[in-house]
This record gives C-alpha cells, sequence and structure tokens, in this order.
C-alpha cells in the first residue's frame, strides 16, 4: 500500500510553486492496483502531486460492484494514497441511458458528476483553489467542479481522443465496429467542442505531436507536459541494467488490448522467425496482464516465445532483458511501456508509430525500424554486439530522466492553471 510521508500537512505546499496550491484532482477509474499505461499515468501524477503538497482532493468516480465489470479497486489503497486530503468516490452510470445521454458521448456520460459533490468538496476541502481533470472521460464531473467553485481548471490529454477511438473501431469486427465508430465520430466533435471551452483555463498534453495538433486548432492554450507514469522518483533513478549473455527479448504490456495484440501478431509471424534463423538461442519473453485466449494460442504456436501472465512486477523482467522491444503497428497517443524500458536502462527497438509524442531521436535514444526485415535484423544486432547495445541504453536512460522530470511538469501544470504559459 503506497503511503503518503508521515506527519505532512497537505494544506501547505513543501515545493516553491506559484498559487494555485491546492487542487481537486479528477481521476477517471480508481487506478490501483496500477497495471496498464493510463493507470500508471493516474497513479504517477497523483504521486507527484502528493509529495509536492498540492492535494486538496482526489475525485474518482467507481462502480459498486467492481467484479462485475472485471475490475479490482483498491479503495483504501487511494486513501492512503492521498490522505490526510480526502478521497471523494462518485458513481459511474453504466447503462443504456448513460449510452442514450444526447449531451455526451458514453465515456464522459457514464461518468457524472451527482447531486452533492460540489456541496462535499466545499465541506472537505474549502482551501481548494484549482481543479485537475485527469483525462478527457472525467471531463463534465470537473466542469461542474470548476465552474461552481469558481475555479481553474487543467484536462490533461492522454490522446487526441477521436482518432484514439476512431482507431479502436478499425480494429474491432462488426457489428461492434459500427457503434464503436458512431461513438468516436461523437468523440471528435465533443473533443474539438471542448478545445474551445471557455471554463478550462489550459490542456496538458502527453504527446507533444498530439500537443502540435491540437494547439493549432484550439483556442484553450496547450502545452506538452510528458508522462508522470512513473512517478516522482524516477528522475533520481539509476539504471539497472547490465549487459550480460543471456539473449532475452522483452515485450511488456497489457495483453487484453487490442493494439498489442496487432503488435505481438506482427512481431511473432513477420520477425521472430528471421532472429531466430540468426540467433537460434534467443527466447521472447512476453510480460503483461490478462492474456486473452488469442495471446494463448500465438505464444503456443511460437518457437521459444514465453508467457509470464499477471506477474507481481512486469519489470523485473527488463534487469535481466538483452533487448526490449515495442512493435506497435496500430494505435496513437504515447506508449507508456516505453518511457518505463528506457528508465530502466534496458536498449529499445521500436516502430516509429511506438515512439511517437516522446521527442525521441532514432539511433540516439533508442533503434526505429518499420519494415519487418529490417526489424528483425536490428534486433540481431542488438543481441550480439554488446558494444551498441550499451550504447543505445545509456543514452536511452538518459533521455528518459529528461522526460520523467516530474518538478518541471508539475510547475507546466501549475502554469497552465495561472494562465501564464511558455
Amino acid at each position: 500500500m503506497i503511503t503518503r510521508a508521515q506527519g505532512r500537512d497537505y494544506t501547505d505546499p513543501v515545493v516553491d510553486l506559484p498559487a494555485p496550491h491546492h487542487w481537486i484532482i479528477v481521476a477517471d477509474s480508481p487506478f490501483l492496483p496500477a497495471r496498464g499505461g493510463g493507470e500508471l499515468e493516474h497513479l504517477g501524477f497523483v504521486r507527484t502531486a502528493v509529495d509536492a503538497g498540492v492535494v486538496a482532493a482526489l475525485v474518482v468516480p467507481t462502480d459498486a460492484d467492481p467484479q462485475s465489470v472485471s475490475r479490482q479497486d483498491d479503495l483504501p489503497a487511494l486513501r492512503a494514497l492521498v490522505a490526510p486530503a480526502p478521497l471523494i468516490t462518485v458513481p459511474r452510470r453504466r447503462s443504456w441511458r448513460a449510452a442514450a445521454d444526447p449531451r455526451h458521448p458514453y465515456v464522459v456520460a457514464s461518468r457524472p458528476a451527482p447531486p452533492g459533490l460540489v456541496d462535499e468538496l466545499r465541506e472537505k476541502a474549502p482551501q481548494a483553489d484549482a481543479v485537475v481533470i485527469y483525462s478527457y472521460k472525467a471531463h463534465e464531473i470537473g466542469r461542474i467542479i470548476a465552474q461552481t467553485l469558481g475555479l481553474p481548471a487543467v484536462l490533461r490529454q492522454h490522446n487526441l481522443e477521436g482518432r484514439y477511438h476512431q482507431a479502436l473501431a478499425a480494429a474491432a469486427a462488426p457489428p461492434r465496429s459500427w457503434a464503436m465508430r458512431l461513438e468516436a465520430g461523437w468523440i471528435e466533435r465533443d473533443e474539438r467542442r471542448l478545445e474551445r471551452a471557455p471554463w478550462l483555463t489550459g490542456i496538458a498534453d502527453i504527446s507533444m505531436s498530439d500537443a502540435a495538433v491540437r494547439s493549432k486548432r484550439a483556442s484553450v492554450p496547450v502545452e506538452y507536459v510528458p508522462t508522470f507514469a512513473l512517478g516522482p522518483d524516477a528522475a533520481g533513478a539509476a539504471t539497472t541494467w547490465r549487459p550480460g549473455g543471456a539473449r532475452s527479448v522483452v515485450f511488456l504490456g497489457a495483453l487484453d488490448v487490442a493494439t498489442n495484440h496487432d503488435a505481438l501478431t506482427w512481431f511473432a509471424g513477420q520477425v521472430w522467425p528471421l532472429v531466430l534463423r540468426e540467433v537460434p538461442e534467443a527466447r521472447w519473453q512476453i510480460v503483461g496482464r490478462k492474456p486473452t485466449p488469442l495471446v494463448h494460442q500465438l505464444v503456443g504456436r511460437t518457437e521459444q516465445a514465453e508467457l509470464h501472465a499477471d506477474v507481481e512486477s512486469p519489470a523485473d523482467y527488463l534487469s535481466s532483458a538483452a533487448v526490449a522491444i515495442n512493435p506497435a503497428v496500430s494505435g496513437s497517443g504515447v506508449n507508456i511501456k516505453l518511457v518505463e524500458y528506457l528508465a530502466n536502462g534496458v536498449p529499445v527497438l521500436s516502430t516509429t508509430r511506438g515512439m511517437q509524442g516522446l521527442g525521441l531521436v532514432p539511433d540516439e535514444d533508442l533503434a526505429v525500424e518499420d519494415d519487418p526485415a529490417a526489424f528483425a535484423r536490428r534486433l540481431v544486432l542488438l543481441l550480439t554486439d554488446s558494444e551498441e547495445a550499451a550504447r543505445l541504453a545509456a543514452t536511452g536512460h538518459a533521455k528518459a530522466l529528461q522526460i520523467l522530470d516530474t518538478r518541471t511538469s508539475l510547475q507546466q501544470v501549475t502554469r497552465l492553471l495561472t494562465g501564464s504559459t511558455a
């Protein structure tokens, strides 16, 4: 369980940030246990804000019966994380009525702000002077809080949401894809409206490329604010990776996600056989949560592939890996696992799509290839040339520490709240 530093008064910030100092953070769902990239991003930001002493309250939409929707929420851990600031839960609304809400797409309508929420915040967080909404899905809750209390509000964007949901629709099969495509169009329109909302003080995009696109079409100030996924301790972390004799290739990721299915299928079918011809002793370790039957089948028919499902600490596999791969061929937004790879000091091989939005330099911070044969050749090189692997690991780790400077990123969020953007 994650706990706050003992003896700290949350009404007194402990970092030198300009006002506002007391933030109501609105999450889109409970994020503990944190297993996926979005949950790690939520957790990292809240840990950073807790460490800075700026959390006035955490508002989280929750399900009455998480197991009925395949969730395993740990609300006691969330309370301990932000204590003595209050955790305030609001009920999810998963029903056909939410899906039929004429004002908002389902992902927003299913997270309503209940009557009495603002009064509860007035009572429990009277010192609050800003709102940080930690994803598009929670923006309606954040809007009601910000407008009713008259507070500045920043929206953290994880994707260009319209494009992201269009990609999800493209990866699905009919008839589900038809409904998803309609929802994606609605989300696109809602997102464009939100980018011009007068109640928003600013938008903090996790992706550099998304921020560049959004800033051209938004009337609200937009800044690229890198990921908080590894939390406030990441920038001071030393690399734990050392090149060794084991020729293991590691893939980390949620194994019930369509984009990761696409990546695994592409790598297993078009890349891995070419690698084994040159390095027959190589092993491919697939590490992640909730593997689908498709993943089990793929591993079963792939030579020298190993599945490590729902392990307690997936990152442990990086310390002994020769190379970490990110063979993304679909999807959008920032790939959190790539930052985790780099922060652990492992040499990384990715596709162009997999590295987007982070400002990384190919062949300096990581190896990048898109053609299957070229991807295989580069992987063989990194498996057999320890000097090149060590060089790439060192430069990638250094770049990760720049990206993961959460103090600077927190200052960017504060500037957006005050309207004093760079």
